[in-house]
């Protein structure tokens, strides 16, 4: 009797063992189609989104058969300020710091692609973050820069020591401080064009075509110039349109240009992009104690140029990027031109499934 009693019991234990069992199994198995499924949705997704970015004419344009990337690349980046007075004698203030270097690792998937980059040489900027994304039809750029070291002036026009125009000035200026952010889109009509092949890297370009361009952008500028801190010579004789404290604006600006890619050679190509803008400035002008508010509208340029060669697995090359933002009133005005050489080799990996 005791041993049909251990009997059941033990047939009881095993029964909800592995009921429990078949339970945790069952929960790991929805568990893992579910991730499965989720798995497959995300893919669709990003071949939908990568379908509609670079939706263009294959007889043209060759799209990217590899879903990785990684691009060792070397930057040369400029900053360049010219301050001029318009009224009281021209007089003009060019300000730049040195070139900076850079030599960044970079990964992509697809279009998207980040990189960690080692500052060679140079005083560092407290912040300086510039990059852009294209795909075949869109070109997105982004940038925030702060500074208040490094600068340099470099020339002078309207000043003079000992009766004769000062020349070759080339001298540490620590009175200027930047904070600028923005960003531009841009779009590209023509199909048969690509904005990857010639700056994204992540499609190919097949044979040479160009495309009418338009877009939109945001730019925040703040520049504040301490003319206290230059020489007394120069500071004796600054007119009153440069003995301002801080310059800020909030620019609003639409552009159309156009862009052509030109395959002059298998796998080679080069590319050109020029885009003027009008602008509309919403600024504060702080001239010593008193502050000037003003809408004004003024003209930009954004340009782009590329070299290289891609033959779908292997890419190097070389591109170049520049902003130019000019602001104008009747007594100051200031050119802003900043931008970026970069020099890459790259390799493509795992190949898409279609």
């Amino acid at each position: 009797m005791r041993s049909i009693k251990n009997y059941i019991s033990k047939t009881i234990v095993a029964i909800i063992a592995l009921t429990l069992t078949m339970q945790a199994t069952a929960q790991e198995g929805k568990q893992a189609s579910f991730l499965y499924k989720l798995k497959g949705a995300a893919i669709k997704t990003a071949d939908f989104i990568d379908y509609v970015l670079n939706d263009s004419d294959t007889a043209y344009v060759a799209r990217n058969l590899y879903n990785l990337t990684v691009m060792p690349q070397y930057s040369l980046g400029y900053e360049y300020y010219s301050l001029s007075s318009l009224t009281d004698g021209k007089q003009s203030v060019e300000i730049a710091p040195d070139c900076r270097n850079k030599l960044t690792l970079n990964v992509g998937w697809r279009w998207i692609i980040v990189g960690y980059g080692i500052n060679l040489n140079g005083k560092k900027p407290q912040f300086d973050f510039n990059t852009s994304l294209y795909s075949a039809r869109f070109g997105l750029d982004l940038f925030y820069r702060k500074n208040n070291a490094g600068y340099k002036i470099r020339e002078l026009d309207g000043f003079h020591k000992e009766g004769a125009p000062l020349q070759n000035y080339n001298k540490e200026f620590d009175g200027i401080s930047i904070r600028q952010m923005g960003i531009g889109l841009c779009y590209a009509f023509n199909k048969r064009f690509s904005y990857a092949a010639a700056y994204g890297q992540s499609t190919r370009q097949r044979r040479s075509a160009g495309s009418l361009i338009l877009g939109a952008g945001y730019n925040r500028q703040q520049l504040t110039f301490d003319h206290e801190m230059l020489e007394t010579p120069i500071a004796q004789q600054l007119n009153s349109a440069l003995k301002f404290k801080e310059v800020e604006y909030n620019d609003i600006s639409l552009n159309l240009g156009y862009t052509y890619n030109w395959v002059f050679a298998k796998n080679f190509l080069a590319g050109l992009s020029v885009t003027p803008a009008v602008s509309c400035k919403f600024e504060t002008n702080r001239l010593m104690e008193s502050e000037k508010r003003k809408a004004d509208i003024n003209f930009d340029l954004t340009a782009r140029a590329a070299l290289l060669y891609n033959n779908g697995r292997y890419y190097t090359g070389a591109s170049f990027v520049s902003h130019t933002f000019n602001y104008k009133k009747e007594q100051l005005s200031m050119l802003d031109s900043f931008g970026i050489l970069e020099v890459y080799v790259g390799y493509n990996f795992w190949r898409r499934k279609r």
